[in-house]
């Protein structure tokens, strides 16, 4: 899974599939993972993406969205859990493939983490 994920971001050729995962992802999880979990990882990227400069302060803010989001699993119940570590999971692969050498790796991952969102509302997520 985490190698399709990072060949999302790495590709420019890929947008289908993403969007298809994106899906499937929203499907899986939108009975357990809330819009408000979502969004609040959401809320850091769009301020990392509206800066509109993808440089090494940006990265180092991605890249510690990690720890949000294993406090955020952590605080999520336990029968829960394993939906938001599928999400987790993925965001975190995605995370792991954005560069600072290639900016349109970020600007693939901000596509990718809004197609889960978008997915998930439209399954019904709350």
């Amino acid at each position: 899974m985490t190698e399709k994920v990072k060949g999302f971001i790495l590709r420019d050729d890929t947008a289908k599939e993403m969007v298809q995962y994106a899906d499937t992802l929203a499907a899986n999880i939108c009975g357990d993972v809330t819009t408000s979990q979502i969004r609040n990882a959401y809320g850091t990227v769009k301020k990392l993406e509206m800066m509109n400069k993808f440089d090494g302060k940006a990265h180092r803010q991605l890249l510690l969205l990690k720890p949000k989001l294993a406090y955020a699993r952590g605080r999520t119940e336990n029968k829960k859990r394993p939906a938001f570590e599928k999400l987790e999971q993925a965001l975190g692969a995605a995370i792991d493939a954005v560069s600072i050498e290639q900016p349109e790796t970020f600007k693939r991952f901000c596509s990718f983490f809004e197609a889960i969102l978008a997915y998930h509302k439209a399954h019904g997520g709350k």
